[in-house]
């Protein structure tokens, strides 16, 4: 909606609001301003049309019809306990959410422009005879101070047309920013404080969560109720956002030599193989089969175990993991006073697995084995880059041999045993 007489009759508060997408910490600060400014009848949010005018803030966002929708629909949920675990929890405290529909709009203004749309334009779009009052984070303050970022003609109208209502952000000191920039750009602006302690202390903590932590979240597969409304959430999920797992832009202009490049490639792999164990495993667990393992690792460190945990739902199949590096911790772990076969060996995998899975109580156990290096003229083995791999199930023990080029580095060597560990297992479960 645009700027409209029934806005300009009511005590009204803008939001610019980049919504990518927005989140309860979002609704949870115009909460905050309904209670810190009780005479507020609006609160109107402006919808970025996703042109940012701030040059470090450019990255491709979902379309502005996606970001509406989700917008709209966080708005509608936000006060029922049915759909909002934010207004749950107020009901369990004996409160009640103040933000609603009927004291709530958004405006589409900035979408029918094709152009970055700065903070003064909206000001003074809205400006009148009293001060427009406007929602910002603290932060933006200090962008304040970069004449790339703020003209000196938008701070003059930002000085003359506006008060700025300012959400704490990064422990940012305002008093002293607020004087940087009078002494600095010559301007006195008038702004106040939210004071989100008004809020309980259990509310105030979804303020911890960020657009950033929300995507990360979707890439992750957890579950998103507790940062967005349960609409919102599923119109997340019917579209696909954010959950692509490559970044090849910041890939490409970051400061990663080819080691981390490839250590990065390999962890996404990791990650791709321990989903797709786990949904072979949910499948399993539907069917009532056997789903439930555990892990042991000598060379890699604890990436198996750490590349499957990373999934959301891994409790439900993940019982124990062992990181047993030296012999007299693998000696302990199988009861032994002395070995006759190597560690890097067939039956020592396999010797592990057994072990493990009798001693977990698991259905099945993955052991691994093997000497990830680095290379060195000091080592007498001839074992660098090999893994022996041992799979313990109620009737059988599985093994497999793996052999990668022994001059790849350590790293390379563990990420590469973990990978191959977890698709072999899903493998032989698959079959």
């Amino acid at each position: 909606m645009s700027s409209s007489t029934t806005e300009s009759k009511l005590s009204t508060i803008y939001y610019p609001l980049t919504a990518n997408p927005a989140g309860h910490h979002h609704l949870l600060l115009a909460e905050s301003v309904l209670w810190n400014f009780p005479e507020t009848q609006l609160v109107v949010f402006l919808l970025s049309n996703g042109l940012h005018p701030d040059p470090l803030k450019q990255q491709q966002i979902p379309s502005a019809a996606l970001r509406l929708n989700i917008l709209q629909s966080a708005l509608n949920d936000w006060s029922d306990p049915k759909k909002s675990l934010p207004a749950k929890i107020a009901e369990d405290s004996g409160i009640h959410l103040k933000l609603r529909k009927s004291n709530s709009a958004i405006s589409h203004r900035e979408l029918a422009i094709n152009r970055p749309l700065r903070l003064a334009e909206h000001i003074k779009s809205f400006s009148g005879s009293e001060k427009v009052r406007m929602i910002v984070g603290a932060d933006l303050l200090e962008r304040m101070l970069n004449p790339q970022i703020f003209t000196d003609l938008d701070l003059v109208e930002i000085e003359r047309s506006c008060h700025l209502l300012l959400a704490p952000r990064n422990e940012v000191e305002i008093v002293t920013i607020l004087q940087h920039l009078m002494k600095k750009r010559g301007v006195t602006l008038s702004a106040t404080l939210i004071k989100t302690e008004r809020l309980t202390k259990n509310l105030q903590r979804f303020f911890l969560i960020s657009s950033t932590i929300i995507r990360r979240a979707a890439q992750a597969g957890h579950d998103l109720t507790t940062f967005l409304p349960s609409t919102a959430v599923l119109q997340l999920l019917q579209n696909s956002l954010y959950v692509k797992t490559r970044q090849p832009f910041w890939i490409k202009n970051s400061n990663l030599n080819e080691l981390q490049l490839r250590c990065h490639e390999l962890m996404e792999q990791l990650d791709e193989a321990a989903k797709q164990l786990q949904k072979l495993l949910n499948k399993r667990k539907i069917q009532k089969q056997p789903h439930r393992f555990s892990v042991v690792e000598t060379s890699t460190g604890g990436q198996i175990a750490e590349g499957f945990t990373s999934c959301s739902g891994a409790s439900k199949h993940f019982l124990d993991g062992r990181i047993l590096y030296s012999q007299e911790a693998q000696k302990k772990f199988l009861r032994r006073s002395t070995f006759a076969d190597s560690s890097v060996s067939q039956t020592r995998a396999q010797d592990l697995a057994v072990t493990m899975r009798k001693r977990s109580g698991a259905d099945w156990a993955l052991a691994e084995t093997g000497m990830a290096g680095p290379p060195s003229s000091e080592r007498r083995s001839k074992k660098n880059g090999q893994c022996h791999l041992g799979l313990a199930l109620s009737s059988a023990v599985r093994y497999k041999c793996l052999e990668f080029n022994p001059f790849l580095t350590r790293k390379e060597h563990q990420l590469l045993f973990a990978i191959e560990a977890l698709n072999w297992a899903e493998n032989v479960l698959q079959n």
